[in-house]
């Protein structure tokens, strides 16, 4: 069937392309482009106007079909490695060709108005659409590479959840780069396209790596109160979560979403100072209650600590107390939990 719906446009477009057509779209015909010709006899008392876009609408339906044969042939034969390591994703090959159709098909059309004959031809460009499709690729690229570095930010400051949803969402946009591989060496069979192709691979590897990592670190819920000589002291928290994130901690505040919930309760006092020639430092201790709660709502650690801290006066020395203490938890969940 495929062979004879070949032979017709054949036979079609040499009808068409028989009579006197514009001298000027003779360059359209092979090579680079690909296109159909329509010629006829306006005897439907049809204005100027309708006329061509009526020839122009069967010139842009032969050329969609014909590209359909095109993709669907060179799609059967076409999958293979490109380059030993990396191979392209061709089972859109039906959307790209509707894609190509819509995207790139441009159309000229001339009338005879003392003869009624009209002229149409719907054509694309390949070089012009190979290059559209590496200026998309290049985007999706740059976008999913945007995307990586979002993730990787986030995981390095324990926010998995927020990790896990843009790596999400970067593997379809990445999938839509593959696509247009099919589409890009469909018009350009060319090997210049190959870092792009490997850029994609280098990619989605790191992605799946990172989703990966990010499936087995441990999610943990921090409940801090904590204040300061009577005011509400809201670092502790981030302290504590800094000494963690850097252990491969990932953070939630979702408890029931927790591998391990961290409760902290914690309360700067004045404690004294101290005079040593012109200089005085003032001390302050951090009193905290600290206890680790599996996911079985069991509880695997519990302590109550203080924790002193110095410097030029109070603020500061309370400050410097409560820095001792995120460490200290650090080390407790270090003691406990596996990380």
């Amino acid at each position: 069937m495929k062979r004879i719906v070949s032979l017709f446009f054949v036979t079609l477009v040499f009808v068409a392309t028989a009579q006197d057509y514009p001298a000027e779209w003779k360059k359209y015909v092979g090579g680079r482009y690909l296109s159909d010709i329509q010629q006829g006899y306006n005897d439907r008392g049809m204005t100027e106007e309708a006329y061509k876009n009526y020839l122009a609408d069967i010139a842009r339906g032969n050329l969609a079909r014909q590209l359909e044969i095109k993709v669907n042939d060179f799609a059967t034969t076409s999958r293979h490695s490109v380059n030993g390591d990396v191979s392209i994703n061709y089972e859109s090959q039906l959307e790209i060709s509707t894609q190509i159709k819509l995207k790139h098909v441009k159309t000229q059309m001339t009338y005879n108005t003392y003869t009624r004959e009209g002229f149409a031809i719907a054509y694309i460009d390949k070089s012009a659409a190979a290059r559209a499709y590496k200026n998309d690729i290049e985007l999706i690229i740059a976008d999913v590479e945007k995307s990586l570095a979002n993730a990787r930010n986030y995981k390095n400051n324990g926010l998995k959840t927020q990790a896990k949803g843009e790596l999400n969402e970067a593997l379809p946009t990445l999938q839509q780069a593959n696509d247009l591989f099919f589409a890009l060496t469909f018009f350009d069979e060319s090997t210049n396209y190959r870092y792009l192709l490997n850029k994609c691979s280098n990619l989605e590897q790191s992605i799946k790596k990172l989703l990966t990592e990010l499936d087995h670190a441990i999610v943990i819920c921090v409940q801090c109160k904590a204040d300061k000589y009577g005011v509400a002291y809201k670092n502790l928290g981030n302290e504590v979560k800094g000494v963690l994130s850097a252990r491969g901690c990932s953070f939630t505040t979702d408890p029931t979403k927790a591998d391990y919930v961290i409760k902290i309760n914690a309360t700067a006092r004045k404690h004294a100072h101290s005079t040593v020639g012109n200089t005085t430092t003032y001390f302050a201790y951090v009193d905290a209650s600290i206890s680790i709660t599996n996911k079985k709502s069991q509880r695997i650690y519990e302590d109550v600590i203080s924790v002193k801290g110095g410097s030029i006066n109070y603020e500061l020395a309370a400050n410097d107390a409560y820095k001792k203490v995120s460490k200290q938890i650090g080390g407790a969940v270090s003691e406990n939990i596996e990380l």
